[in-house]
């Protein structure tokens, strides 16, 4: 059974993923269709993962993209997401043992640095276990399963070797970049319209089942923000590193994707994204003639501050201005953090945050530990999970042995894509395409400064697809 061939359509499946969202919406409101999807796609999945484990991938792929925080169709408390992923990775180990079992052999080949995973897998498991005992058993075990998504990369390292597959991976992704956007600028239209209010019901399905955030931000500008959009961050950098090459053909669609791509991180004004993707920039210039990098790199820039700038404008009456303090105000906070809510109470958790790592500083608290803080806004102590220092929350929850090591997982993953680039010379292609992963690998490295973005489900996620392509390339 061959992928049929309107499932390569790119706006097929951007239909589908509309459809994903109007099918949740409506759950929403009428619970039993929840239900129902959520048992037709799971079990889908599971038929599809039995016939070729690659099928039920490229529907988890659709699920990573679609679906937000991944909690748009739920069964007792059980998300789609993790549903898909137990499917996947149960029916891949199924048919692992029963390779072993028939081919009466333990040795599978598998590159080096899959056993790092292992190892790290293993440092989590004890940092969920440390966590349900001295932290709170739930918060643990939500932790523990946002960090297990990174047992992907081993099916996932043998399923992208299928050529077709991995067509069909890059196709879902464009389709992706261009749903996502559609979703993101739809939300944020009801929003500075006034159709939807804060607080209506349409806020608390975007709130608690796409798992995303919508900030009034003044003169009708608001915030959208969802955990997708962490894959828009990286891919960005991926299409402009594609984009910045001369030789790339159809322009036009990788046009479409940057700008897309650009108008969800622009409504989403996330300042930890715009960092990670100056730093992505710089990846860039790789085998590009440094003039042609400064003003491509020039050009990505104004475009942004320009569409903002009119995107502002517009939901604003036309104060534009305005929109460019607000930009210049969030932009100065990343120096100055005193100056905005978000910020300060962020340096206000710092302190506390590492009295608590130099108490444990080796193998951490365990997963789920918190932080009592003054909140500066009320005066009063408040005790929070959201430690909001991506690298120090590692330290925090799993101490300085587990960062060392997935630091050492991504350094191995940057050296092994940089050798692959070196040894090619023909395929353009294959060269942007890793340059771009390595560019987006980087966004992600630093927007986790001030942010749980690695270690995050989507963030994950990522790091596996980057593995798996580069170790296959």
């Amino acid at each position: 059974m061959k992928m049929p061939p309107i499932f390569k359509n790119i706006w097929f499946i951007v239909a589908l993923f509309l459809l994903f969202h109007a099918l949740s919406l409506l759950g929403y409101y009428v619970p039993p269709v929840e239900t129902l999807v959520f048992l037709c796609i799971v079990a889908g999945t599971l038929i599809l993962s039995i016939y070729k484990i690659e099928y039920g991938f490229l529907v988890l792929i659709f699920e990573f993209f679609a679906g937000h925080g991944g909690h748009l169709f739920e069964f007792f408390g059980l998300s789609l997401r993790f549903s898909l992923f137990l499917i996947i990775v149960l029916v891949w180990l199924y048919k692992k043992i029963k390779y072993v079992v028939k081919d009466h052999s333990l040795y599978i080949p598998a590159p080096p640095i899959l056993m790092l995973f292992l190892v790290f897998l293993f440092f989590i498991f004890i940092g969920a276990i440390r966590g349900m005992t001295y932290n709170e058993p739930i918060i643990a075990m939500k932790d523990f399963i946002n960090y297990s998504y990174i047992f992907l990369v081993f099916p996932l390292v043998e399923v992208i070797k299928q050529k077709n597959i991995f067509k069909n991976m890059f196709t879902m992704s464009k389709a992706g970049i261009i749903g996502i956007a559609i979703v993101t600028i739809a939300v944020f239209i009801l929003f500075s319209t006034g159709i939807v209010e804060v607080h209506d019901s349409l806020y608390w399905w975007w709130r608690n089942t796409a798992i995303g955030k919508a900030t009034f931000a003044g003169n009708d500008f608001y915030r959208i923000v969802s955990p997708a959009h962490l894959l828009i961050l990286p891919l960005f950098l991926v299409v402009l590193s594609f984009l910045i090459d001369s030789q790339q053909k159809k322009r036009r669609l990788l046009l479409l994707l940057a700008l897309a791509s650009a108008t969800v991180l622009i409504i989403n004004f996330s300042r930890a994204y715009f960092l990670g993707i100056g730093a992505g920039l710089l990846l860039l210039a790789y085998h590009i003639h440094w003039r042609r990098w400064l003003l491509f790199s020039l050009v990505v820039i104004m475009s942004m501050i320009l569409e903002f700038g009119i995107i502002y404008g517009i939901v604003s009456g036309g104060n534009v201005s305005a929109g460019f303090d607000f930009f210049g105000e969030r932009i100065q906070t990343v120096v100055s953090p005193e100056e905005e809510l978000s910020s300060q109470t962020r340096m206000v958790i710092l302190p506390h945050l590492i009295d608590k790592i130099k108490a444990e500083p080796v193998f951490g608290h365990g997963l789920g530990s918190t932080v009592s803080f003054v909140d500066p806004r009320t005066s009063q102590e408040r005790t929070t999970f959201h430690l909001d220092w991506g690298y120090l929350e590692i330290i925090t929850e799993l101490g300085l042995i587990t960062l060392l090591l997935y630091i050492g997982i991504l350094s191995l993953i940057f050296y092994a894509g940089w050798q692959k680039i070196k040894t090619i010379t023909q395929d353009i292609f294959q060269k942007r395409l890793i340059i771009g992963l390595l560019a987006g690998l980087v966004s992600v490295a630093v927007a986790t400064l001030t942010g749980p973005f690695l270690f995050h489900p989507v963030g994950i996620f990522y790091v596996t697809l980057t593995t798996a392509v580069i170790i296959n390339n």
